[in-house]
């Protein structure tokens, strides 16, 4: 296992193409508990539309991060930003990369890496719509030392 992951900043994502169904719009407002605001989307499905058009799984993140299904890797954080609302019936272009990993030491985590990737959705060869912002934590538990 690695002791450096800084190598990974700037690690680009295939992309890909999402166009959001009336249904998806509706399910995720009834899941939600929220108003469906028709023709526009709920705000929080703008995270589903990021990740699945950005060409990677988790799975595929975890791998560049050399951290199994128990490492103990968790969600850290999550910030969605808008110049306007997602569209029902409107294709996106979905590009993003990793933009930070960041090495850590705490007295009670141990050492850990924080690894944030930015996703940007876009209307079709234009302007940024949202970008969605996420930091995965990586504990480190094989005897790795903070530098």
């Amino acid at each position: 296992m690695r002791h450096d992951y800084s190598h990974l900043v700037g690690h680009r994502f295939p992309g890909g193409r999402v166009t959001i169904p009336d249904w998806l719009a509706w399910l995720w407002c009834d899941a939600v508990l929220a108003e469906n605001p028709a023709p526009e989307v709920h705000p929080g499905l703008a995270y589903l539309v990021a990740v699945q058009g950005s060409g990677v799984t988790f799975q595929d993140i975890f791998d560049l991060a050399e951290a199994g299904v128990d490492s103990g890797a968790m969600f850290g954080e999550q910030r969605l930003t808008f110049a306007r609302p997602l569209r029902i019936g409107e294709t996106y272009e979905v590009e993003g990369e990793i933009t930070d990993v960041t090495r850590k030491h705490g007295r009670r985590a141990g050492t850990f890496d924080l690894l944030t990737f930015e996703l940007r959705i876009r209307e079709p060869g234009g302007e940024v719509v949202a970008t969605n912002v996420n930091t995965f934590v990586f504990p480190r538990r094989t005897g790795e030392e903070a530098p």
